[in-house]
């Protein structure tokens, strides 16, 4: 029976579960960072939003100071990245004042503008020593019907001294994504 038991401990039966990781999400809600511009469509669909690979998982991506990448077990978003930032994308869109109105992939509206975003970045930067920076890249690509218009890139980074990852990763893809809109 001691033998049993002991074996049972062993394997991890009467050890407590793993700890769950924490969720984090994306948001362009109460952001002060998506900069107002001057009105430059009427309607655009935000038509696509891919998160490139290795970013495109659920667990948050950390960059290490000897330039590796490791994905955080205690952390991660609430969703696949690419769904989470497809309504901040239309948020921010919507809160920058560049269209009159933003639909998004999913509407049956009829739209002559529409923009593309892909997101090669997002991570948690942790490549300078004592500093944690939520650190966000992408590109806008911006389409008349079907033609190509134009292309900007830009990125954002956002500190988290609190741990906070949702409001640190809210702030820097709102600040990429404001300033490549203003490349447009």
């Amino acid at each position: 029976m001691i033998a049993v038991m002991a074996a049972a401990a062993l394997a991890g039966c009467l050890s407590p579960a793993p700890k769950a990781p924490v969720n984090w999400t994306i948001s362009v809600a109460g952001e002060k960072s998506v900069a107002r511009v001057d009105r430059k469509w009427d309607v655009v669909r935000i038509s696509r939003v891919e998160v490139r690979s290795p970013y495109d998982g659920r667990s948050l991506a950390v960059l290490r100071p000897d330039g590796s990448l490791a994905f955080d077990p205690f952390n991660a978003f609430a969703s696949a990245p690419s769904s989470i930032l497809g309504g901040a994308a239309v948020d921010a869109l919507s809160a920058s004042g560049a269209a009159a109105s933003v639909v998004g992939p999913h509407s049956m509206a009829s739209v002559q503008t529409s923009i593309e975003v892909t997101v090669t970045r997002l991570a948690l930067d942790c490549r300078k020593d004592g500093v944690r920076e939520a650190s966000v890249a992408l590109s806008i690509t911006l389409l008349d019907g079907r033609r190509l218009v134009s292309v900007a890139e830009a990125e954002g980074g956002a500190a988290t001294p609190d741990g906070n990852y949702s409001a640190a990763f809210s702030a820097a893809f709102c600040k990429a994504f404001a300033e490549a809109l203003k490349r447009l």
